[in-house]
């Protein structure tokens, strides 16, 4: 309990920026090749909780029976979502407020329940013969650009919907034989202590202590137990309607290639390090190109080791337009500089230098990763050992009615990848698109062309 109480005391600890990425902190690399296939691959996709906050300007239509721009919007266009399909027999006048109440009620509650299934269940993309949602897109996704004789996902879902997340897949396992698909739950041993706005524990009324899930850093646990060489993640909402899904699968191709030549190049320097038969001005330039890693004091074949023999991630940034959320950064640690995947709430906003940087952010963070998890022996890397505990988030959240503080673990691309080496790749837009609202459905990469 004492480690949780510290943190809620000491706060969340800002990062050190150096500057935001730009295109010279980019990797780019037209020679590309599928013999990262050669390759145990697997897609890791985050799919926990429910879909309710994707549905929250229909429950405060329900509540208040007010037209706002957003619900103008969705009645414009209803005919366009694809779970629309599941609601035209119903008969609805959505032009009349009793039917768009009846409507949507239909939608969140009575017919299709939406507003208690998972997102990885919700109907999004509508096709001539078929109607998928985001579990049938990352699986032809992963049909794409994974191993073709064994195409393997793994999903984490929340313990509530294990049967429904069973009952959907096993019709698609009995067809596709060539199928694998795993899931695990966040564990439970991951759960963090909240306190009350004095950081003290809050206790519930039976006496014990309030802990809650510790974010999707708690994640970092079951990437850790998968065995595979290559995992590719991304998360459940960012899906595109196959008529847009090229661009997709080629920077997914593009970013294991690039990451499979770094690898090969990183693993034959320790090797050649452990022969000592190296050139450590050559490496030296070798962590400053393609790594980003610039060490402020002389190279050391020590220090060469240590560097290169971590987890390598190649991660794929889009332009910034905007989105909220984290983003790519050069990052101070002391005796050297490496790039890093920051939130905004890791950066110190009352800076007004570190402020200029954030603002002036060239890129952004789409999870767009694939991860190299073996090291030049084959053997799979402890990934618990590469997390920087002091990259965790504090929040104020409220618990029936009661306002506490929330502690979760260093977020899965940022704190838990931290001592990871990291090469950032710019990959296109149109590969980007996130499900944050039931709106966003009508956007051009969720609808047929």
């Amino acid at each position: 309990m004492k480690q949780f109480i510290d943190k809620f005391e000491k706060g969340t600890q800002y990062v050190q920026i150096v500057s935001s990425v730009n295109s010279d902190d980019l990797h780019d690399d037209s020679d590309l090749s599928l013999d990262y296939l050669s390759k145990d691959c697997i897609k890791f996709i985050p799919a926990s909780g429910a879909a309710t906050r994707m549905f929250k300007d229909l429950y405060q239509y329900l509540n208040e029976q007010r037209e706002t721009d957003f619900i103008k919007t969705f009645f414009d266009y209803l005919e366009d979502f694809a779970f629309y399909h599941d609601i035209k027999e119903l008969d609805y006048d959505k032009t009349r407020l009793g039917d768009r109440v009846e409507m949507i009620y239909s939608i969140l509650k009575d017919k299709l329940n939406y507003g208690s299934l998972p997102k990885a269940l919700i109907k999004m993309h509508a096709y001539d013969n078929e109607i998928s949602t985001p579990i049938d897109e990352h699986i032809y996704e992963g049909e794409q650009y994974l191993n073709k004789d064994k195409v393997r996902l793994h999903f984490t879902i929340s313990k509530e919907h294990e049967d429904l997340f069973n009952a959907y897949i096993k019709p698609i396992l009995k067809q596709k034989p060539y199928l694998s698909i795993e899931y695990s739950f966040q564990k439970d041993k991951t759960n963090t202590l909240a306190v009350d706005m004095e950081n003290n524990p809050f206790i519930l009324e039976d006496g014990s202590y309030l802990y809650r899930a510790g974010g999707h850093g708690s994640l970092i646990e079951n990437l850790n137990d998968i065995e595979a060489d290559i995992i590719f993640i991304k998360n459940i909402d960012n899906v595109v309607h196959r008529d847009h899904v090229e661009a997709t699968i080629e920077s997914k191709r593009k970013l294991a290639s690039i990451g499979l030549k770094i690898k090969e190049q990183m693993d034959a320097y320790i090797m050649a390090l452990n022969k000592d038969e190296y050139d450590l001005n050559e490496i030296e330039l070798f962590l400053r190109k393609k790594l980003h890693i610039k060490h402020k004091k002389d190279l050391t074949k020590a220090m060469a080791l240590a560097f290169l023999n971590r987890p390598l991630r190649v991660c794929g940034m889009v332009k910034n337009t905007g989105e909220p959320g984290g983003g790519p950064f050069v990052v101070d640690h002391g005796d050297y500089t490496d790039l890093q995947i920051c939130e905004k709430s890791e950066i110190n906003l009352n800076d007004p230098r570190s402020l200029h940087i954030l603002n002036s952010s060239s890129y952004f963070n789409p999870v767009d990763l694939v991860c190299f998890v073996k090291d030049y022996k084959n053997e799979k890397f402890n990934l618990l050992d590469f997390v920087e505990e002091n990259r965790y988030f504090i929040s104020e959240k409220s618990y029936h009615g009661k306002a506490i503080k929330a502690l979760e673990h260093p977020g899965l691309w940022n704190g838990a990848m931290h001592h990871w080496n990291s090469v950032f790749v710019e990959v296109p837009l149109s590969t980007f698109n996130p499900v944050k609202t039931v709106n966003d459905l009508l956007r051009q990469g969720h609808q047929k062309k």
